[in-house]
């Protein structure tokens, strides 16, 4: 060790001071000072100090800063001079934060904190967590965990220095990798808390309400080469490894394999229409109106294969007779082959029981059970047999089917949040409704109201900005976002000076500004994000009536391509969207075509209307959005002929 070949020096007292790589931060305590000021007096100095040269020329002290505190509480009242000579150890700045580490964890347990700014000099030196492991004796594992926490935001760590927080709490805040969203979370989780005590389990809530642990089997079956790193929340500090990952990426994820599992086996087994979901079609509710499932056909095997499974039977009873001691592993093996060859007859059986003409109008459906991948052959879509039906029922008016029965609840929550920035945007642009809308707010809960209040205000805002561009599609690119974000740097650039605590300094705001800031604030509020109740429903949205009075066009502020919509949508929809805007050839087309061509096919002719899907707009947008989308289509039809080449995309 460099340290033991160290030479002994004796350099002044008064040439010592602490050194700036002394990991020790948290103060000694004084009667430990004092005590030990006393040993010194009485027998001298009984352990080197370890120190290195500082620029000054003066020797900074790396280990033994509790005995150099003794030894300046010595000078300061005159019971040694400042020419006292201190035995010490020279080492060089590379090696001076190990030293200090090593010593201190062995004289008295370093903080927390200490650890941690410690290990994060060590590897801003460019040690490994196994070098830096190996230098002072830590597992890789543990140098790797607090590493891990030399990413916390400095007010966490300045709160863990005071011990108002612990080391779990810091674990658990570093599942979040924002700073700034990791100090929203512990204040939260303070107010949150009874008595001011946080809990662990609430940071973490917090952090991964809208996610789900990577250790289910939903996630096993996904894969994890389906996330990129950035999408996975690896817990450091968890012993089984496991991490999270948002629950709308993963349902999406897992969206997109059934989907290929069920083209897959539309093409191999020849049915007419094949679709990917998260749930199996069920036979009662909802379900009963959009699909009938046909009655499994009886399986009749060849008098080959009827031959052959009599064999195998004969096999397998033979297998399982034997003496389990004697070649167990031999005897399992042939089992396995025996169970493998029955089942590849008995499937070949079944899908041979499906005829054509029963493929031809039906599909097979891929869907997940909660454990496992589940395939439903023979479904039928009602609405192509209603077709059928349409001259023997013309008097009847067909039944109206809810456009959220078609939508992924994944997709809900994405869009809506797209939706709801759009929302927000717009109606900044128009402040004096925005306030108007907040005035009717506030009246609503004064003028229906019997509970006495407590304190002056009880106006609360509620922004979810971080949510809404983590759930939406575009993200903070949206063109929504960016208009907000330039409103609001607008905006916090014209408030006073320490405004935060000084609430009598909005006075000097003119009525201007004052109008804009509560126009923005009223904006920011809204919230139209849609997902299910505990009972499986989808939720309608909220934002109907802010739409209609605004007047609101959301392909003003987004427009709907392959990425961030149809290739979420399952290949049936894709042809009804094509279809209902009189795109008929390219809907005959994009039922032939696998999902993600028909993504791109669908961009490709609606991106020359201006179509949303009916379910992302109010009633009354949506008889407007239709007019301007047979305008449009009018419009390009007469340019490019798209109706009648819509078969010959370019």
């Amino acid at each position: 060790m460099a340290l033991d070949a160290a030479q002994v020096e004796y350099v002044p007292v008064s040439a010592l001071v602490k050194s700036p790589l002394n990991v020790r931060t948290i103060p000694y305590p004084a009667e430990k000072v004092c005590s030990m000021a006393d040993s010194i007096e009485a027998i001298g100095l009984l352990q080197n100090l370890v120190v290195h040269n500082l620029p000054d020329g003066r020797c900074g002290v790396a280990a033994g800063g509790r005995r150099l505190k003794a030894l300046q509480l010595l000078q300061s009242e005159n019971r040694i001079d400042a020419g006292y000579q201190v035995m010490v150890k020279k080492v060089p700045d590379e090696l001076a934060v190990a030293a200090s580490m090593a010593e201190n964890e062995q004289q008295m347990a370093m903080h927390p904190s200490e650890q941690i700014a410690g290990f994060r000099t060590l590897a801003e030196q460019g040690k490994t967590p196994a070098q830096i492991g190996d230098l002072l004796g830590f597992g890789t594992r543990h140098v790797q965990r607090m590493l891990k926490l030399t990413e916390l935001a400095p007010e966490i760590l300045a709160a863990l220095a005071k011990d108002e927080i612990t080391t779990e709490h810091c674990q658990a805040l570093a599942l979040e990798s924002d700073q700034k969203r990791q100090v929203e979370v512990l204040e939260s989780a303070r107010k949150r808390s009874w008595n001011n005590e946080v809990s662990v389990s609430s940071i973490r809530n917090l952090i991964t309400s809208e996610e789900v642990s990577t250790n289910g089997d939903k996630f096993r079956f996904v894969g994890e080469a389906a996330f990129s790193p950035d999408e996975i929340r690896v817990d450091l500090f968890s012993s089984e490894n496991r991490g999270y990952v948002k629950s709308a990426s993963l349902d999406t994820a897992l969206l997109e394999k059934l989907q290929n599992i069920a083209e897959h086996l539309r093409e191999a087994e020849g049915w007419s229409w094949c679709d990917g979901r998260l749930d199996p079609i069920s036979h009662y509710g909802k379900d009963t109106k959009i699909w009938r499932l046909h009655a499994v056909p009886p399986v009749e095997y060849t008098e080959a294969e009827s031959e052959r499974l009599a064999e195998l039977e004969a096999l397998e009873a033979k297998y399982e007779d034997e003496n389990p001691s004697v070649n167990d592993d031999v005897v399992a093996g042939a089992l396995e082959a025996v169970w493998e060859e029955q089942q590849t007859i008995a499937h070949r059986a079944k899908h041979r029981a499906w005829t054509d003409e029963m493929k031809q109008s039906a599909g097979v459906v891929v869907s997940w059970t909660g454990q496992e991948v589940k395939v439903q052959r023979g479904v039928v879509l009602c609405a192509d047999e209603k077709m059928e039906e349409k001259d023997a029922s013309t008097d009847q008016a067909p039944e109206k089917v809810d456009p959220l029965d078609a939508v992924s609840v994944p997709l809900l929550t994405r869009l809506s949040s797209e939706r709801t920035l759009a929302v927000q945007a717009a109606l900044l642009q128009q402040p004096q409704k925005a306030v108007a809308l907040m005035v009717w707010k506030m009246c609503n809960s004064v003028f229906h109201t019997t509970t006495s209040v407590k304190e002056p205000f009880c106006i609360s805002v509620s922004v979810s900005h971080y949510a809404l561009t983590r759930e939406a599609p575009d993200g903070e690119n949206s063109v929504a976002f960016q208009a907000i974000q330039s409103e609001k740097e607008r905006l916090e650039a014209l408030l006073p000076e320490n405004w935060r605590k000084d609430m009598t300094t909005f006075f000097t705001l003119d009525g201007a500004t004052l109008m804009a800031l509560m126009a923005f604030c009223t904006a920011c509020s809204i919230d139209g994000v849609q997902g299910k109740d505990e009972f499986g429903r989808k939720h309608q949205s909220s934002l109907d009536g802010v739409e209609n009075a605004i007047q609101f066009d959301l392909r003003d502020w987004w427009k709907p391509t392959a990425d961030n919509l149809f290739s979420h949508m399952k290949l049936p929809h894709i042809v009804q969207a094509l279809s209902q805007t009189g795109l008929a050839g390219a809907a005959q087309d994009a039922a032939k075509m696998k999902k993600k061509d028909a993504a791109e096919h669908a961009e490709h002719f609606l991106s020359k209307i201006r179509w949303v899907p009916e379910w992302m707009t109010s009633a009354d947008n949506q008889k407007q959005l239709a007019a301007k989308s047979e305008l449009s289509l009018a419009t390009s039809q007469n340019d490019t002929d798209v109706d009648a080449g819509d078969r010959h995309r370019p």
